[in-house]
């Protein structure tokens, strides 16, 4: 059963995505000194939870 995923860029943040799916919604950021502003989980960290889970 595919299910979609929509990835929006936040309008004025560098790394800044909102990642949408049916029921839920997530943000996503790099740290501040990889040049985002650090206002959710790096990708990496996305990564490693699926991974684990």
């Amino acid at each position: 059963m595919a299910q979609e995923v929509v990835v929006r860029s936040v309008i004025g943040e560098r790394f800044t995505q909102i990642i949408e799916t049916a029921k839920h919604q997530f943000l996503a950021d790099e740290p501040e000194p990889f040049g985002g502003s650090d206002r959710g989980p790096g990708p990496y960290d996305y990564l490693l939870a699926a991974l684990g889970s």
